[in-house]
């Protein structure tokens, strides 16, 4: 290692400690200093989903999963990421995935996040679903928003359905293979079903969605 490459570490590590002195890690849920976000504390208080996958076919959907419910502090983080930009919990939350595929023994082709209208990604500067699907496996941009839309969040059953309607499309080949879409968040599942339907009419032979939280068991 040359002597520049020394120096520019020694100053990456310094710059990092400064940083820490004067903006301390602190968890993005309840406020509480420490290195890890969110803290032991939190995460303990979030309630799993036991099982964490309903094999129920709801429409297009072949099976829905969430690994937490919710109420608490799961949707507080799920909050959090999307509305206030506290993309820190993003590890964390993108390692719940991961783990939650592995123990549940997912198998599946393409794993697919769910996409947002490039207006709502240039506002907010991430899709929130594109951050929890990192490191899964055959990630996959099979889907494509191609119709901004209003959230979810607060539509009556018509009304979400209609907001969704030929919002997705697919743009890349799906035929014959099983789809694992990944979200933040699923409650009615709408949004999952319209992306179910368009990749079913793709010719995909399953579909299923795995979000970080949800209200499916409750």
């Amino acid at each position: 290692m040359t002597l520049t490459r020394k120096a520019s570490g020694y100053w990456t590590n310094f710059s990092r400690f400064a940083l820490d002195f004067v903006y301390p890690p602190k968890c993005s849920l309840c406020g509480s200093f420490g290195p890890q976000n969110p803290c032991l504390q939190c995460q303990g208080e979030m309630m799993p989903n036991t099982p964490a996958i309903a094999y129920e076919t709801i429409d297009d959907l072949d099976f829905v999963g969430s690994v937490y419910r919710y109420p608490g502090r799961a949707g507080q983080a799920v909050r959090q990421l999307k509305y206030h930009r506290c993309t820190q919990l993003a590890d964390f939350m993108a390692e719940c995935i991961r783990n939650a595929i592995d123990t549940e023994g997912l198998e599946y082709d393409l794993a697919v996040p769910i996409p947002i209208h490039w207006l709502r990604l240039v506002s907010r500067g991430f899709n929130q679903a594109d951050l929890l699907s990192r490191g899964v496996e055959r990630r996959s941009t099979a889907l494509r928003r191609v119709r901004s839309t209003k959230p979810q969040a607060g539509l009556s059953t018509s009304d979400r359905l209609r907001n969704l309607e030929g919002a997705f499309e697919v743009v890349s080949e799906v035929s014959g293979k099983s789809i694992l879409l990944i979200d933040d968040v699923v409650t009615s599942g709408q949004t999952a079903r319209e992306c179910a339907k368009v990749l079913r009419n793709a010719g995909a032979r399953e579909v299923g969605v795995l979000a970080f939280s949800g209200d499916v068991y409750q």
